[in-house]
């Protein structure tokens, strides 16, 4: 007699919100700064996130010999969800900061010309260190974020759908 679990449950209801709320969480770095909502926003995904990894850990049967790759995959989202609320609140205070109190360091302004030369905007030469605002230095930190988690997103979703693959496989 050979029994086999049929998936698409588990695919519909589990693993597709999942997979698409981890990369809504990417998207806290599209909110503008300005609006206040950014550490709502990431802070609702990564409750989300929780209440699926709940979700999961009640309907997986229960052994303590092994530990369910989804519920690895969504420990690193909600990894990834925390330090994404630590960088928006840092971002927060930067973009609260002025500029005469609080001179813009030399980093800064290289990370800035940088973002502006990635985004194929002017390359920051004739673009005056004095008319530089934190806001613009959170827009490049923003530009550079975003792309960070996206990044690490997709190569956590994908190491996710390889190690799945091979232990169904198995």
């Amino acid at each position: 007699m050979t029994l086999k679990r049929k998936s698409t449950f588990y695919v519909f209801y589990i693993l597709i919100p999942i997979v698409l709320l981890s990369f809504l969480n990417v998207l806290t770095f599209a909110l503008p700064v300005s609006s206040g909502e950014r550490a709502s926003y990431a802070i609702t995904v990564i409750l989300s996130l929780a209440v699926f990894l709940t979700i999961v850990a009640s309907e997986i049967p229960k052994n303590s010999d092994t530990i369910p790759v989804i519920s690895v995959y969504i420990t690193a989202i909600i990894t990834l969800s925390t330090a994404n609320i630590i960088t928006s609140l840092l971002e927060s205070r930067l973009a609260s900061r002025d500029k005469y109190k609080d001179p813009i360091a030399p980093g800064y302004m290289a990370l800035n010309r940088l973002a502006r030369i990635c985004k194929c905007k002017r390359d920051g030469k004739n673009h005056p260190a004095t008319d530089i605002e934190w806001e613009d230095v959170v827009a490049a930190l923003d530009y550079f974020l975003f792309w960070l988690f996206f990044v690490l997103t997709i190569v956590a979703t994908v190491v996710w759908f390889v190690i799945a693959n091979r232990r169904q496989s198995e």
